[in-house]
């Protein structure tokens, strides 16, 4: 009981059912919010955001008001300390990414555009001062609760499931009433833009898989395992082919948490085996009920194609069968039968089967470079089949992507020194290219560009390589100190993956207010320093 007086004391309750209030209602409402439909679906889920938000700092700062002299003792408890003891990596990062982006704004010659980010995406300087200052109110007195991420996964099913009626063409909440035809099937759910629902999707997909892959009972598989399905399900049948950086990502990276014991092995081809029986059972029912108006991707008819030539299902479903059964078997007979396997029991694996998983990660990203040098630079496109357009690179690239990133990269070169430094100013990339592009965007693409379509160029473009730098510290920092720190704490873990998830698709996404807040709570979630966290699941 003293402890927990204690830990009040030090951790108001007003200040953690604030932070708690605020992260239910972005975890939920940023999914689900609209206002009129996919017409305003931006500018609402901006708003609800700023709300929600600056709602937050206000109570924060109502409460150091009738504080003054608890504050006032927090701060002197804080001067003596260390400044590595108050600040953290990602701390420090924030607060430069936070830095230069007001600095960017400020010598912008677009001050009033890069402040607020209405010529783009609403991502100006204000949105990123606020992702920061949410940032620090709740990495310092937020305590992660799982009930949290389970109303986060009952809000994305809800999403998921709009998103594949829409699939089917049942638009259930008429969204794409008086909408034009030809724009019906790259809108969908409650979310917009097919890219923008992947990666929300993603998130989803992340947080379910990791809570899945470690949940011990039998409730908790059941429901987990149906967000996995569902959310699987819905990235294929959002039609954008970014889902699968995500699924790679995903993937890729699982194994280095999961193969380190053998449940972790079992839950992983479990997720592979539930995964690739999704993309089987849609490939049926595209063709059974001939669903022909959604371009699904290459990527996706690829993929098909090869689950129909190999039975890869087929061997990876005996393989789960088998594991389990051997675990069911071995279980029974120590129960109720041999008692010579009363002792026994089959080794866990050693932590190096884990980290021999780099061995194949650096594999398959030496063979992408390679397939992308002898596409682009030998010019053995024949070898490469349906994946040529993702492997070739011109101005055609991922529906005009290549094109974006030519135009950015070359805008930036006759950038005069000062905006090669700081960039032109947060979100003013359409400016940039309404200004010095607007002839040939419109000649040969039919199109404004107001967003690179890859973050990390956009960032390097309106902010500046520094401002890159540091939010690539952030992502880097958070992975680490996540890794070193909470392993073992699935809450953080099932947030990092959906953070690694939402960083492979920016490499082809635009950073927006719709999926990129969540992604900062989730970030949040990883970098909140609540002992607590480290154990609690309640």
């Amino acid at each position: 009981m003293a402890r927990r007086k204690k830990m009040s004391r030090r951790y108001p309750a007003f200040l953690f059912f604030t932070t708690s209030l605020f992260v239910l209602a972005v975890l939920i409402g940023q999914f689900l919010v609209y206002h009129d439909y996919y017409f305003d679906i931006l500018q609402t889920k901006y708003y609800y955001f700023m709300v929600c938000s600056v709602s937050m700092l206000i109570l924060f700062g109502i409460y150091a008001l009738l504080m003054i002299p608890l504050v006032a003792k927090e701060m002197k408890k804080m001067k003596k300390k260390k400044l590595k003891a108050v600040l953290g990596i990602t701390d420090i990062c924030v607060i430069l990414f936070a830095l230069i982006t007001l600095l960017s704004a400020m010598l912008s010659p677009f001050l009033y555009e890069a402040f607020w980010g209405n010529e783009g995406r609403y991502s100006g300087a204000f949105l990123i001062l606020l992702y920061a200052a949410v940032y620090f109110c709740l990495s310092r007195y937020y305590h992660p609760k799982q009930l949290h991420l389970e109303a986060f996964l009952i809000a994305g099913l809800l999403m998921c499931l709009h998103g594949i009626t829409d699939f089917f063409g049942m638009d259930i909440l008429r969204f794409k009433a008086q909408m034009m035809p030809e724009q019906r099937f790259t809108f969908t759910s409650t979310i917009g833009n097919i890219n923008t629902y992947a990666s929300c999707v993603a998130l989803v997909m992340a947080v379910a898989g990791v809570l899945f892959a470690v949940d011990a009972g039998i409730l908790g598989n059941i429901w987990h395992g149906f967000c996995v399905v569902i959310s699987f399900i819905a990235l294929v049948t959002g039609a954008s082919d970014n889902a699968y950086l995500s699924l790679a990502a995903f993937f890729g990276f699982l194994p280095l948490y999961l193969f380190r014991s053998k449940k972790g092995i079992k839950k992983y081809f479990l997720l592979l085996a539930m995964f690739l029986s999704s993309v089987q059972v849609i490939g049926y029912v595209t063709e059974r009920y001939g669903i022909n108006y959604v371009d699904m991707g290459s990527i996706y008819k690829y993929l098909l194609e090869f689950l129909q030539t190999y039975p890869i299902i087929w061997i990876l479903w005996v393989a789960v069968l088998c594991m389990y059964g051997i675990e069911i078997i071995m279980w029974a007979c120590k129960r109720y039968g041999n008692s010579k396997l009363k002792n026994f029991c089959l080794p866990e694996p050693s932590l190096w089967l884990a980290r021999a998983w780099w061995i194949v990660i650096i594999l398959v990203a030496v063979a992408v470079v390679y397939a992308l040098y002898d596409v682009n630079v030998t010019g053995h496109m024949e070898r490469y089949g349906g994946l040529l357009e993702y492997l070739q690179f011109n101005d055609g690239w991922g529906t005009g992507r290549g094109y974006a990133w030519r135009i950015a990269v070359e805008d930036y070169k006759d950038f005069p020194l000062l905006q090669k430094i700081f960039g032109y100013g947060p979100d003013t990339f359409g400016i940039v290219t309404r200004i010095n592009n607007w002839e040939e965007m419109i000649s040969t693409q039919g199109v404004r560009f107001d967003s690179a379509h890859n973050e990390y160029l956009q960032y390097f473009v309106t902010i500046g390589p520094f401002g890159l730098l540091a939010y690539l510290g952030i992502f880097f920092s958070t992975v680490w100190t996540t890794v070193k720190k909470k392993l073992d704490n699935p809450l953080a873990m099932a947030a990092l993956f959906a953070v690694i998830c939402y960083h492979a698709q920016a490499v082809v996404n635009i950073n927006q207010p719709i999926s990129t807040p969540v992604m900062w709570v989730l970030l949040c979630i990883c970098a909140a320093r609540r002992e607590e966290a480290e154990t609690d699941r309640t």
